[in-house]
């Protein structure tokens, strides 16, 4: 009986040993994400406007992440859309998400950065 009840015990602890080490991975890997994302969209403000953009530059990424950018554009009446209208009202919405390519892909970061042209003084 006292083999049994440790050997209950050992798998119990193996076990909550084991879903400690996952989800620090997990935790590590969502971290790293949102780090990434959100210098991305740091380099996406401190890059100055282009009107009717298609991409903007991010910075390099660790391996196994990437960074997707989509550009969006004010229509200059209450929308955010594409393709760039035929004036570039001087709002584009740019959406930055960063995805993990490797084993056990965790939940994509996501971040919107409305960028302005600036207006002269």
């Amino acid at each position: 009986m006292a083999v049994v009840l440790m050997g209950v015990a050992f798998v119990t602890i193996l076990g909550g040993i084991g879903t400690a080490i996952i989800s620090s991975v997990t935790q590590a890997k969502v971290t790293t994400a949102d780090s990434v994302v959100r210098s991305a969209a740091e380099q996406v403000v401190d890059d100055p406007y282009v009107s009717c953009a298609r991409d903007y530059r991010t910075p390099t990424t660790p391996a196994g992440y990437t960074v997707s950018v989509k550009v969006e554009y004010w229509d200059g009446v209450g929308a955010f859309g594409e393709p760039c209208p035929t004036a570039d009202t001087g709002v584009q919405k740019v959406t930055l998400t960063v995805r993990q390519t490797g084993v056990r892909p965790v939940r994509d970061a996501t971040l919107e950065v409305v960028k302005r042209e600036s207006m002269p003084s």
